[in-house]
């Protein structure tokens, strides 16, 4: 896998975690393990990851498009739950991430824009970087 797939493999993270001018990267990722139920080594992992998909981005030439992108993104992150349509007595009855509420149905987390049209011409910039 070539560094480009790399980055663009990182971008799903990219929309997670944070932005380039003074990004609250640990604050990003604590509250994205809060949505999911994370504990101090997710986190860790999160700002590792998030780092190195930077340095990728910085690496090939996109890091300006790679800090804009995050940029847009953080402030608009949100921890949600969805209904996924089964039943449940506890969360192991729902598999993934999701998770048993307390009217007895699994609900899916997700830390993520709602917006799907937002940062989009951010997206494009960075999917157009060489």
């Amino acid at each position: 896998m070539n560094q480009k797939h790399l980055l663009f493999a990182g971008l799903g993270l990219v929309l997670v975690l944070g932005t380039g001018c003074g990004p609250d990267i640990a604050g990003t990722c604590e509250a994205q393990e809060a949505c999911f139920g994370g504990n101090d080594a997710d986190i860790d992992a999160c700002i590792a990851s998030y780092e190195g998909a930077r340095d990728t981005a910085h690496g090939i030439g996109c890091g300006d498009e790679f800090d804009t992108l995050a940029a847009c993104t953080e402030p608009l992150l949100q921890c949600t739950s969805n209904p996924s349509g089964g039943t449940c007595t506890q969360s192991s009855d729902c598999g993934g991430n999701a998770i048993c509420n307390s009217d007895g149905e699994c609900e899916v987390k997700a830390f993520a824009i709602s917006d799907a049209d937002a940062c989009e011409a951010e997206r494009n910039a960075l999917s157009r970087c060489n």
